[in-house]
């Protein structure tokens, strides 16, 4: 039995902190999730800072939560779902759902994210990112440099012709492909999504790697920033030996970055060094902070809605820093809630 998103999204909306995700800020997303297709779960983007009021939502596809619903649609879109944005993602869907599809094997989850960032009654459109390693949910990746014919390549320009309705520019696709190519031992690429819908013609890149080699691979691919921005954000990250890295990508490397860490336990000793930096700088108030470690833990018995027995609910969190030339730095973090036995499989 498929779960309800509105009903998984009423009983969970009370359980998230509210100082993360304000009741006011919770009430826009019910309508969103009538909009939607069935999904694997879903989380949220909340801005740390005291001023910050913005959160986003994220919802998790696999092919066969979501994906065949929206491959189905094609040529039929219902209003809900109609749009550029809407149909790129059907078309990704169609040819990603069925079962020994390329994309199939090769892609085990996409999310599709949606910015509250304009006012009601905005119908935001899906923001769509797509996992490219195969073994991603058993945390196995494939690392190391994407040489030219490379099958992960493939996948990646096969999911971003298909969500553009068409081939990437030229220029940007040799921008990519010197990204892959300089990708050191270790780093992984793990997701990437056209920025379309946010207005920008660029691709957004999420890399993991060593810590201690992200300056020298932004160093080798030009990127036009200081040393001491991307020191200063890793900084809070010390005691992480791997990090994410978020690049956006048109004809070259654009000055934005991001950098991040994920959070799986209430108890993490990284936990009060990462949260005094951040306090420290004025980028996080101690109240969210507070709020984050309370999401943070499990349930070990949770019957939800549309589900017939007790499931386990792990509550993680990724905590990011994004830099903007010009702009003060920036922390997010994104509760998300994952179900196990996994219904969504």
């Amino acid at each position: 039995m498929v779960p309800s998103v509105p009903k998984t999204f009423a009983w969970l909306a009370p359980r998230v902190p509210e100082v993360l995700v304000p009741r006011r800020r919770m009430a826009r997303f019910k309508p969103l999730t009538h909009r939607l297709p069935s999904l694997r779960n879903f989380s949220f983007e909340c801005r740390l800072d005291a001023e910050a009021s913005q959160v986003d939502f994220i919802g998790t596809l696999t092919p066969a939560w979501g994906g065949d619903e929206l491959a189905r649609e094609m040529g039929a879109a219902p209003p809900e779902r109609s749009g550029p944005h809407w149909d790129g993602v059907r078309a990704f869907c169609a040819e990603w759902a069925p079962e020994g599809s390329p994309l199939h094997a090769e892609v085990p989850c996409i999310w599709l994210e949606f910015d509250h960032d304009r006012p009601a009654p905005h119908e935001p459109q899906p923001f769509t990112t797509v996992c490219v390693q195969p073994d991603y949910v058993h945390h196995r990746l494939t690392r190391g440099a994407l040489p030219e014919g490379h099958p992960i390549r493939h996948t990646v320009w096969r999911s971003l012709e298909l969500l553009a309705r068409g081939p990437l520019e030229p220029e940007v696709r040799r921008a990519l492909a010197r990204c892959f190519e300089a990708i050191p031992t270790g780093g992984a690429l793990s997701h990437v999504a056209p920025t379309y819908v946010r207005g920008t013609r660029s691709i957004r890149l999420v890399l993991t790697m060593p810590s201690r080699k992200v300056w020298a691979y932004l160093s080798r691919l030009g990127w036009p920033g200081r040393r001491a921005d991307v020191e200063r954000m890793l900084e809070p990250f010390q005691s992480s030996s791997e990090v994410e890295l978020y690049l956006d990508v048109a004809e070259g490397l654009l000055p934005s970055v991001g950098i991040g860490i994920g959070l799986l336990e209430p108890d993490e000793p990284r936990i009060p060094f990462v949260f005094d930096r951040l306090i420290s700088w004025g980028i996080c108030t101690p109240e969210k902070r507070d709020g984050v470690v309370a999401w943070l833990g499990e349930d070990t018995r949770v019957l939800l809605p549309g589900l017939r027995t007790p499931s386990q609910l792990l509550r993680w969190a990724m905590l990011k820093l994004v830099h903007r030339p010009g702009r003060p730095l920036e922390a997010k973090v994104y509760p998300e809630f994952h179900v196990r036995p996994t219904w969504f499989d």
